[in-house]
Protein backbone atom coordinates (compact mmCIF):
# COMPACT_ATOMS: atom_id res chain seq x y z
CA UNK A 1 0.00 0.00 0.00
CA UNK A 2 3.04 2.54 0.69
CA UNK A 3 4.31 1.75 -2.34
CA UNK A 4 0.93 2.65 -4.16
CA UNK A 5 0.95 6.12 -2.51
CA UNK A 6 4.58 6.78 -3.04
CA UNK A 7 3.64 5.77 -7.06
CA UNK A 8 0.70 8.47 -6.80
CA UNK A 9 3.09 11.29 -5.39
CA UNK A 10 5.57 9.92 -8.13
CA UNK A 11 2.43 10.66 -10.64
CA UNK A 12 2.25 14.50 -9.93
CA UNK A 13 4.69 16.65 -12.14
CA UNK A 14 6.27 18.64 -9.47
CA UNK A 15 7.05 16.23 -7.49
CA UNK A 16 8.86 13.76 -10.29
CA UNK A 17 12.51 14.68 -9.75
CA UNK A 18 12.30 13.51 -6.64
CA UNK A 19 13.96 10.39 -5.31
CA UNK A 20 12.41 7.35 -3.27
CA UNK A 21 13.97 8.16 -0.29
CA UNK A 22 12.39 11.68 -0.49
CA UNK A 23 9.16 10.59 -1.69
CA UNK A 24 8.88 8.35 1.24
CA UNK A 25 9.74 11.42 3.88
CA UNK A 26 7.42 12.96 2.17
CA UNK A 27 4.13 10.55 2.47
CA UNK A 28 5.10 10.23 6.30
CA UNK A 29 4.88 13.38 6.47
CA UNK A 30 0.87 13.62 5.09
CA UNK A 31 -1.99 12.44 5.95
CA UNK A 32 -4.61 10.16 4.12
CA UNK A 33 -8.43 11.10 4.02
CA UNK A 34 -11.35 9.08 2.35
CA UNK A 35 -14.05 10.76 0.64
CA UNK A 36 -17.22 9.11 -0.52
CA UNK A 37 -18.54 10.12 -4.46
CA UNK A 38 -20.18 13.16 -4.34
CA UNK A 39 -18.42 14.61 -1.41
CA UNK A 40 -16.65 18.06 -1.82
CA UNK A 41 -12.98 17.74 -1.21
CA UNK A 42 -12.01 21.52 -1.73
CA UNK A 43 -14.81 24.17 -2.38
CA UNK A 44 -14.11 27.38 -4.61
CA UNK A 45 -13.67 30.95 -2.61
CA UNK A 46 -12.39 29.10 0.72
CA UNK A 47 -9.51 29.00 2.98
CA UNK A 48 -6.75 26.21 2.85
CA UNK A 49 -3.31 25.94 1.56
CA UNK A 50 -2.62 22.27 2.32
CA UNK A 51 -1.81 20.34 -1.14
CA UNK A 52 -4.02 17.05 -1.89
CA UNK A 53 -2.54 14.26 -4.39
CA UNK A 54 -5.14 11.66 -5.30
CA UNK A 55 -4.04 8.24 -4.55
CA UNK A 56 -6.98 6.47 -5.82
CA UNK A 57 -10.91 7.43 -7.57
CA UNK A 58 -11.62 10.59 -9.46
CA UNK A 59 -12.60 13.77 -9.50
CA UNK A 60 -13.57 16.73 -11.08
CA UNK A 61 -12.65 20.33 -10.81
CA UNK A 62 -15.00 23.27 -11.68
CA UNK A 63 -15.79 26.78 -11.34
CA UNK A 64 -19.41 27.75 -11.07
CA UNK A 65 -19.39 31.78 -12.64
CA UNK A 66 -22.80 32.33 -12.49
CA UNK A 67 -25.50 31.13 -10.45
CA UNK A 68 -26.90 27.56 -12.16
CA UNK A 69 -23.89 27.50 -14.39
CA UNK A 70 -20.69 25.04 -14.02
CA UNK A 71 -17.65 25.23 -15.97
CA UNK A 72 -15.59 22.25 -15.56
CA UNK A 73 -11.96 22.80 -15.89
CA UNK A 74 -10.59 19.11 -15.59
CA UNK A 75 -11.07 15.66 -14.43
CA UNK A 76 -8.21 14.49 -12.13
CA UNK A 77 -7.31 10.92 -11.69
CA UNK A 78 -4.87 9.05 -9.37
CA UNK A 79 -1.57 11.04 -9.15
CA UNK A 80 -3.62 14.17 -9.70
CA UNK A 81 -3.21 16.83 -7.51
CA UNK A 82 -4.53 20.33 -6.42
CA UNK A 83 -4.18 23.08 -3.81
CA UNK A 84 -0.49 23.85 -4.96
CA UNK A 85 -1.18 27.63 -6.53
CA UNK A 86 -3.08 28.72 -2.90
CA UNK A 87 -0.28 27.02 -1.19
CA UNK A 88 2.04 29.62 -3.04
CA UNK A 89 -0.39 32.85 -3.26
CA UNK A 90 -1.92 32.19 0.46
CA UNK A 91 -4.99 33.40 -1.62
CA UNK A 92 -8.41 31.54 -1.77
CA UNK A 93 -9.24 28.31 -3.67
CA UNK A 94 -9.91 29.15 -7.34
CA UNK A 95 -12.24 25.81 -7.49
CA UNK A 96 -14.37 23.73 -6.39
CA UNK A 97 -13.20 19.85 -6.38
CA UNK A 98 -15.57 17.03 -5.95
CA UNK A 99 -15.32 13.70 -5.65
CA UNK A 100 -16.81 11.35 -8.39
CA UNK A 101 -16.28 8.01 -6.83
CA UNK A 102 -14.67 6.67 -3.31
CA UNK A 103 -11.19 9.21 -3.56
CA UNK A 104 -8.12 8.44 -1.16
CA UNK A 105 -6.26 11.86 -0.80
CA UNK A 106 -3.16 12.27 0.52
CA UNK A 107 -2.93 15.28 2.16
CA UNK A 108 0.59 17.36 1.78
CA UNK A 109 0.43 20.36 4.80
CA UNK A 110 1.09 23.58 3.54
CA UNK A 111 4.59 24.05 5.61
CA UNK A 112 5.72 20.67 4.65
CA UNK A 113 5.09 21.53 1.16
CA UNK A 114 7.01 25.14 2.15
CA UNK A 115 9.93 22.80 3.33
CA UNK A 116 9.92 20.57 0.12
CA UNK A 117 10.24 23.60 -2.19
CA UNK A 118 13.19 25.25 -0.04
CA UNK A 119 15.45 22.21 -0.16
CA UNK A 120 14.07 20.39 -3.02
CA UNK A 121 14.91 23.50 -5.83
CA UNK A 122 13.61 20.89 -8.66
CA UNK A 123 10.33 20.96 -6.90
CA UNK A 124 10.29 24.82 -7.66
CA UNK A 125 10.88 24.51 -11.24
CA UNK A 126 8.72 21.61 -12.17
CA UNK A 127 6.02 23.86 -10.12
CA UNK A 128 6.79 26.56 -12.39
CA UNK A 129 6.53 25.20 -15.61
CA UNK A 130 2.88 23.54 -14.36
CA UNK A 131 1.50 26.67 -12.68
CA UNK A 132 2.35 28.65 -16.14
CA UNK A 133 0.58 25.85 -18.08
CA UNK A 134 -2.67 26.36 -15.63
CA UNK A 135 -2.45 29.88 -16.23
CA UNK A 136 -2.42 29.38 -19.86
CA UNK A 137 -5.69 27.17 -19.18
CA UNK A 138 -7.09 30.26 -17.13
CA UNK A 139 -6.64 33.26 -19.17
CA UNK A 140 -8.50 31.01 -22.27
CA UNK A 141 -11.01 29.67 -19.33
CA UNK A 142 -11.69 33.73 -18.54
CA UNK A 143 -11.32 34.97 -22.21
CA UNK A 144 -14.20 32.72 -22.99
CA UNK A 145 -16.14 33.93 -19.87
CA UNK A 146 -16.21 37.35 -21.07
CA UNK A 147 -17.10 36.34 -24.37
CA UNK A 148 -20.11 34.90 -23.17
CA UNK A 149 -21.53 37.61 -20.90
CA UNK A 150 -20.36 40.34 -23.58
CA UNK A 151 -22.69 38.12 -25.70
CA UNK A 152 -25.65 38.26 -22.55
CA UNK A 153 -28.22 40.84 -23.09
CA UNK A 154 -28.00 44.78 -21.25
CA UNK A 155 -31.12 43.37 -18.79
CA UNK A 156 -29.10 40.85 -17.52
CA UNK A 157 -26.24 42.53 -16.71
CA UNK A 158 -24.71 44.09 -13.30
CA UNK A 159 -27.78 43.40 -10.85
CA UNK A 160 -27.67 39.85 -11.47
CA UNK A 161 -24.63 39.17 -10.87
CA UNK A 162 -24.23 41.41 -7.64
CA UNK A 163 -27.12 38.79 -6.93
CA UNK A 164 -25.65 36.02 -8.31
CA UNK A 165 -22.14 36.64 -6.27
CA UNK A 166 -23.67 36.54 -2.57
CA UNK A 167 -25.80 33.64 -3.62
CA UNK A 168 -22.77 31.65 -4.80
CA UNK A 169 -20.80 31.95 -1.78
CA UNK A 170 -23.68 31.02 0.32
CA UNK A 171 -23.99 27.98 -1.07
CA UNK A 172 -20.05 27.13 -1.88
CA UNK A 173 -19.13 28.10 1.68
CA UNK A 174 -22.28 27.40 3.46
CA UNK A 175 -24.72 25.27 2.16
CA UNK A 176 -22.30 21.99 -0.01
CA UNK A 177 -20.59 22.31 3.64
CA UNK A 178 -23.88 21.35 5.16
CA UNK A 179 -23.58 24.41 7.86
CA UNK A 180 -26.70 26.11 6.70
CA UNK A 181 -28.93 24.24 9.29
CA UNK A 182 -26.86 25.66 11.96
CA UNK A 183 -26.72 28.79 10.59
CA UNK A 184 -30.54 28.91 10.27
CA UNK A 185 -30.62 27.50 14.28
CA UNK A 186 -28.16 29.90 16.11
CA UNK A 187 -29.79 32.89 13.55
CA UNK A 188 -33.70 32.21 14.94
CA UNK A 189 -32.31 31.59 18.64
CA UNK A 190 -30.26 35.10 18.49
CA UNK A 191 -33.63 36.56 16.96
CA UNK A 192 -36.01 35.20 19.00
CA UNK A 193 -34.17 36.29 22.51
CA UNK A 194 -33.98 39.49 21.41
CA UNK A 195 -37.95 39.96 19.79
CA UNK A 196 -38.77 37.95 22.90
CA UNK A 197 -37.21 40.36 25.15
CA UNK A 198 -38.55 43.96 23.22
CA UNK A 199 -42.46 42.06 23.78
CA UNK A 200 -41.42 41.41 27.16
CA UNK A 201 -40.28 44.52 27.53
CA UNK A 202 -43.55 46.44 26.03
CA UNK A 203 -45.79 44.29 28.05
CA UNK A 204 -44.20 45.68 31.27
CA UNK A 205 -44.12 49.29 30.31
CA UNK A 206 -47.67 48.77 28.88
CA UNK A 207 -49.16 46.75 31.84
CA UNK A 208 -50.81 44.40 29.09
CA UNK A 209 -50.54 41.08 31.10
CA UNK A 210 -46.47 40.35 31.49
CA UNK A 211 -46.77 37.24 33.10
CA UNK A 212 -49.45 35.89 30.52
CA UNK A 213 -46.84 36.42 27.86
CA UNK A 214 -43.96 35.15 30.03
CA UNK A 215 -46.00 31.75 30.15
CA UNK A 216 -46.60 31.33 26.61
CA UNK A 217 -43.34 32.28 25.83
CA UNK A 218 -42.23 29.27 28.41
CA UNK A 219 -44.48 26.85 26.91
CA UNK A 220 -44.36 27.59 23.44
CA UNK A 221 -40.51 27.60 23.89
CA UNK A 222 -41.29 23.56 25.03
CA UNK A 223 -43.60 22.73 22.74
CA UNK A 224 -41.21 24.12 19.54
CA UNK A 225 -38.12 21.88 20.78
CA UNK A 226 -40.83 18.14 21.11
CA UNK A 227 -41.95 19.03 17.68
CA UNK A 228 -38.67 19.87 16.00
CA UNK A 229 -37.26 16.99 17.20
CA UNK A 230 -40.31 14.65 16.55
CA UNK A 231 -39.83 16.08 12.72
CA UNK A 232 -36.72 15.35 13.13
CA UNK A 233 -36.99 11.57 13.55
CA UNK A 234 -39.39 11.13 11.14
CA UNK A 235 -38.36 12.74 8.11
CA UNK A 236 -35.00 14.01 6.43
CA UNK A 237 -37.02 16.13 4.03
CA UNK A 238 -34.30 19.27 3.12
CA UNK A 239 -37.49 22.04 3.58
CA UNK A 240 -38.51 20.68 6.88
CA UNK A 241 -35.04 20.62 7.99
CA UNK A 242 -34.86 24.10 7.44
CA UNK A 243 -37.77 24.62 9.57
CA UNK A 244 -36.98 22.23 12.18
CA UNK A 245 -33.41 24.14 12.76
CA UNK A 246 -35.32 27.95 12.86
CA UNK A 247 -38.34 25.92 15.25
CA UNK A 248 -35.46 24.63 17.53
CA UNK A 249 -33.24 27.72 17.63
CA UNK A 250 -36.69 29.90 18.25
CA UNK A 251 -37.99 27.20 21.01
CA UNK A 252 -34.21 27.52 22.75
CA UNK A 253 -34.35 30.98 23.30
CA UNK A 254 -37.95 31.43 24.45
CA UNK A 255 -37.12 28.60 26.94
CA UNK A 256 -33.61 30.27 27.77
CA UNK A 257 -35.44 33.34 28.23
CA UNK A 258 -37.48 31.84 30.65
CA UNK A 259 -35.22 29.81 32.78
CA UNK A 260 -32.66 33.31 33.22
CA UNK A 261 -36.24 34.41 35.28
CA UNK A 262 -36.28 31.19 37.34
CA UNK A 263 -32.58 31.10 37.90
CA UNK A 264 -32.95 34.90 39.28
CA UNK A 265 -36.27 33.60 41.65
CA UNK A 266 -34.03 30.82 43.12
CA UNK A 267 -31.13 33.58 43.54
CA UNK A 268 -32.63 36.49 44.16
CA UNK A 269 -35.90 35.65 45.82
CA UNK A 270 -34.99 36.64 49.37
CA UNK A 271 -34.26 40.14 48.48
CA UNK A 272 -37.37 40.82 46.53
CA UNK A 273 -40.08 38.74 48.54
CA UNK A 274 -42.24 40.23 51.15
CA UNK A 275 -44.38 38.40 53.70
CA UNK A 276 -47.21 40.69 53.36
CA UNK A 277 -49.82 38.52 51.55
CA UNK A 278 -51.48 41.70 50.29
CA UNK A 279 -48.46 43.10 48.42
CA UNK A 280 -47.62 42.26 44.99
CA UNK A 281 -45.00 40.05 43.99
CA UNK A 282 -42.42 42.35 41.53
CA UNK A 283 -41.84 40.24 38.34
CA UNK A 284 -40.36 42.93 35.94
CA UNK A 285 -37.56 43.34 38.71
CA UNK A 286 -37.01 39.87 38.76
CA UNK A 287 -36.44 40.00 34.96
CA UNK A 288 -33.97 42.58 34.81
CA UNK A 289 -32.01 41.15 36.86
CA UNK A 290 -31.39 38.41 34.11
CA UNK A 291 -30.88 41.02 31.34
CA UNK A 292 -26.84 40.64 31.50
CA UNK A 293 -27.53 37.18 31.07
CA UNK A 294 -29.31 37.00 28.15
CA UNK A 295 -26.92 40.03 26.49
CA UNK A 296 -23.75 37.66 27.29
CA UNK A 297 -25.64 34.98 25.91
CA UNK A 298 -26.77 36.68 22.39
CA UNK A 299 -22.90 37.83 21.99
CA UNK A 300 -21.15 34.37 22.72
CA UNK A 301 -24.20 32.84 20.24
CA UNK A 302 -22.99 35.52 17.75
CA UNK A 303 -19.42 35.06 18.11
CA UNK A 304 -19.70 31.23 17.67
CA UNK A 305 -21.70 31.95 14.46
CA UNK A 306 -19.15 33.71 12.75
CA UNK A 307 -16.08 31.95 13.74
CA UNK A 308 -18.40 29.04 12.38
CA UNK A 309 -18.85 30.56 8.82
CA UNK A 310 -15.54 32.79 9.42
CA UNK A 311 -14.94 31.97 5.01
CA UNK A 312 -18.31 32.96 4.55
CA UNK A 313 -17.99 36.43 6.01
CA UNK A 314 -14.24 36.43 5.23
CA UNK A 315 -15.49 36.55 1.05
CA UNK A 316 -18.98 38.65 1.98
CA UNK A 317 -16.68 41.74 3.03
CA UNK A 318 -14.80 41.28 0.24
CA UNK A 319 -17.29 41.87 -2.25
CA UNK A 320 -19.02 44.23 -0.46
CA UNK A 321 -15.28 46.48 -0.30
CA UNK A 322 -15.18 45.64 -4.37
CA UNK A 323 -18.76 47.12 -4.51
CA UNK A 324 -18.12 50.18 -2.62
CA UNK A 325 -15.12 50.60 -4.43
CA UNK A 326 -17.00 50.49 -7.90
CA UNK A 327 -19.54 53.22 -6.46
CA UNK A 328 -16.91 55.41 -5.63
CA UNK A 329 -15.37 55.21 -9.10
CA UNK A 330 -19.03 55.86 -10.33
CA UNK A 331 -19.24 58.53 -8.89
CA UNK A 332 -19.51 62.12 -10.98
CA UNK A 333 -16.36 64.30 -10.20
CA UNK A 334 -17.90 67.81 -8.38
Amino acid sequence: MTDDRIGALRAVEFLAPLDDATLAELLAATREVRYAAGDTIVSELETGADVFVLASGRAEVYVEPRRGERKLLRTLERGGAFGEMSSLTGGLRSATVRALETVDALVIPDDVFDHLRERRPEVALALTRTLGARLADADRTVDALLSAREAAPASDAAPGRQVDSIRRIWRTLVVERKRDVLFKTLLAFVLTLVAVRLVVYASFRFDVAPRGILRAAYVTGFALLVVSAATALLTFRPRLRTLVAYAYGIGLALIFNELGVTLAFDIFYKDIHTPDPDVPFDVERLYRRTEGVRAVAIALVVLIQSVYLRQFYRRLWFIAKVRLLRLRRRRPAT
